[in-house]
């Protein structure tokens, strides 16, 4: 909300500040998690079932600072997007392996999504506006062994 209107265009920028100083005031942070819902058709319902429990289902999504028709995005500088793409790949591919569809793809858009801040850096959708919170927190657990899995194997 910018002076009481929303304004989606300025978020990453405003949000950019409260990211350096968190990363700033903890030098030891390692990853940076991006968590959002994704917005579908209300007829579409992202959930599967993990562990027995109904699970939203998630899908990384990755900034590149590059547009196909014209090239890199000058003003947009990330060079952690290689790092960022490999670590959100190697996300999908354990949780794949262990969960089947609970992950639904790797999305690549043209913008930067503040993951320029740190080689590890991703935004991860989980579910959509349309998931119960029961499906969101089932989500973590699952999530969360994918992180310590391939957080551990990078060591």
């Amino acid at each position: 909300m910018i002076d009481g209107v929303l304004d989606r265009s300025k978020a990453y920028e405003n949000s950019f500040s409260g990211i350096s100083k968190i990363l700033a005031e903890n030098p030891t942070i390692e990853v940076v998690i991006d968590l959002h819902r994704d917005g579908v058709d209300e007829e579409t319902h992202l959930v599967t079932e993990v562990n027995g429990k109904p699970t939203a289902k998630i899908m990384f999504l990755n900034g590149v600072s590059r547009s196909n028709l014209n090239g890199e995005i000058d003003y947009l500088e990330n060079p952690n997007k290689l790092s960022n793409l490999a670590f959100s790949f190697q996300l999908y591919l354990a949780g794949k392996e262990a969960y089947g569809d609970f992950v639904r793809k790797i999305y690549v858009r043209s913008l930067r999504y503040n993951l320029h801040v740190m080689p590890r850096a991703t935004l991860i959708e989980a579910g959509a506006q349309n998931n119960t919170l029961e499906e969101e927190k089932n989500a973590m657990e699952p999530l969360a062994a994918m992180l310590d899995k391939v957080l551990r194997n990078s060591h």
